[in-house]
């Protein structure tokens, strides 16, 4: 990081998640709110279950 210059140590780890495919600096991903998407206007629409 210091010797590229960079200010985020992500730009410079080759493989910044965890074996959980986490993003381990932001504990990415993660479960996002019902304001969250609405604050996006983003709608989620589940397809219904078959019998």
């Amino acid at each position: 990081m210091i010797l590229r210059d960079e200010r985020n140590i992500c730009e410079v780890i080759a493989f910044s998640m965890n074996q959980s495919a986490q993003y381990f600096m932001m504990a990415a991903p993660f479960e996002v709110t019902a304001q969250q998407l609405e604050e996006l206007h983003i709608k989620v629409e589940m397809p219904e279950e078959e019998e």
